[in-house]
């Protein structure tokens, strides 16, 4: 009689793993392959009779979900909004339950928010409530609090930008049609209500100078930070290109996701899987399915346009710098105790125009903006640190800017003369020291400690013509100790 039991029950839990993989094989192919995009309505409708045919107790609820994500990719609204009504209306606390027990269990919070993105999206907002409503009950989304939840948060919600990551342009039938309106949509949600940073934004240099006629630059604010701040981080976008931004995108994304997580109970194991997972699921999110090339091109230009704006916003920078009066006055804070300024932020971004600019104006080549702390361990398991100071040479060395930091040895080496040789009992260390610390030390291969020499023997005499000594002792010896000389 316990060995009926037992075969039984084997023969459920194989019935159950066998449903399970063909819901999945038929998720991915719809959702992750798009098929339904290589073959005619006849071929499709047979994922959905696979559907009923495996999972009969299931099928009311996933065959409308699969309908509607496709009647999305044929840009059907009418379709797609009766089947993800139905959906959700089938999706009784039974059919919960058993989704719940399933392996691949993201099948509830994927579907909730694709049905709430599509609604707010074509601002069926009640419908949209529903959906998140279920999700509220069920832990999934937050729990509408006070009687106005839902307007307010309906008002700061970007309907546009959910609904394109929930259905990026490369599901639909028409690509390239419905790549434009994604372009379309992220642009219009890229303007603001102030035309000095819309101004900024489009590069448009002519409307930048008549609204700048009556702007005071030392006290005005643009998304928080100063104009001028704002215009150099603007440009230094421009110049690092889509490849950087949508990189940039996938790890606060990723890192958003993280932090909404509670990881602790599992295994360290465990955890690394997680996180691969979920920047893997970022990256196909913004890389892979080209969205985050799109927003990029809808918020800083299309790829023929970067060029003529990073000139034109060149042209912004100039005009702002000739209008402020003290160009060191605002400061961000950049984490780790440190802040940033104009000057450090051009040195960061290796943008040599807006450089020269800046010292030519007065900017405080010298002025310290906290300290990061540095340190070596040697290989006799000796350890050596000290602070380094947060000044614009020690900042191009950090951020590996070289080509700024050669322009700036180069022009102005008489204004670098001071931070070569100024040290003390907290920042026991000189640039030319921190550079071979910074390129040498860190040289990992053969190959890197080539490069990084070649890097440090074209520094010397220019470091040396703005007065540094190689002989001068650090916290980690001279520059002829750390060079071997």
């Amino acid at each position: 009689m316990n060995q009926e039991r037992e075969l039984a029950t084997a023969k459920t839990s194989a019935e159950a793993a066998a449903i399970e993989q063909t819901l999945v094989y038929i998720y991915n192919s719809v959702f992750k392959e798009n098929v339904y995009k290589r073959q005619d309505d006849a071929k499709t409708e047979k994922f959905f009779e696979q559907v009923r045919e495996t999972s009969p107790s299931k099928a009311d609820f996933f065959e409308p979900w699969f309908r509607a994500f496709v009647s999305v990719a044929r840009n059907d609204r009418e379709s797609a909004s009766g089947n993800f009504t139905k959906a959700l209306e089938n999706l009784d606390d039974k059919t919960l339950e058993e989704i719940g027990k399933m392996e691949n269990a993201d099948y509830i919070p994927t579907f909730l928010q694709q049905g709430f993105a599509f609604f707010m999206y074509i601002e069926e907002f009640e419908s949209a409530k529903k959906f998140w409503q279920r999700g509220a009950d069920k832990g999934l989304f937050a729990k509408p609090t006070t009687d106005d939840f839902y307007e307010k948060f309906f008002k700061r919600f970007n309907s546009k930008e959910q609904y394109w990551v929930q259905f990026p342009p490369k599901i639909y039938f028409d690509a390239e049609k419905a790549g434009e309106k994604c372009f379309l949509d992220y642009k219009e949600s890229a303007k603001t209500d102030d035309e000095l940073l819309d101004s900024i934004n489009e590069a448009d240099f002519e409307k930048f100078k008549k609204i700048a006629e009556s702007t005071d630059f030392d006290k005005r604010k643009v998304a928080g930070v100063s104009p001028l701040y704002y215009a150099l981080q603007r440009k230094a976008s421009l110049k690092a290109g889509s490849g950087k931004f949508v990189d940039e995108l996938v790890q606060i994304q990723a890192n958003s996701m993280i932090s909404k997580l509670d990881l602790s109970v599992l295994t360290e194991e465990l955890r690394n899987r997680q996180y691969l997972e979920i920047y893997h699921q970022m990256r196909v999110t913004y890389e892979k399915s080209g969205l985050g090339k799109i927003m990029f091109n809808a918020m800083f230009g299309r790829d023929e346009e970067i060029a003529g704006r990073i000139e034109k916003i060149g042209n912004i920078i100039e005009e702002i710098i000739k209008r402020t009066g003290d160009v060191d006055a605002f400061s961000k804070d950049s984490g780790n105790r440190t802040q940033a300024n104009a000057l450090l932020l051009a040195g960061e971004t290796g943008d040599t125009e807006s450089l020269a600019l800046l010292i030519e104006k007065g900017a405080d080549v010298d002025r310290v903006l906290g300290h990061a702390s540095f340190g070596l361990r040697y290989k006799d398991g000796k350890s050596v640190s000290t602070k380094i100071p947060n000044s614009l040479i020690y900042r191009m060395i950090s951020f590996a800017q070289y080509d700024a930091l050669k322009f700036y040895l180069e022009s102005f080496s008489d204004k670098a003369k001071r931070s070569m040789t100024e040290k003390s009992s907290k920042c026991d260390i000189t640039p030319l020291a921190y550079l071979i610390l910074n390129t040498l030390y860190n040289s990992r291969t053969e190959e890197e400690y080539k490069k990084s020499k070649s890097l440090v023997d074209g520094f010397l005499p220019l470091f040396e013509k703005a007065g540094a000594k190689l002989d001068e002792n650090t916290a980690f010896g001279s520059v002829k100790k750390l060079l071997g000389l």
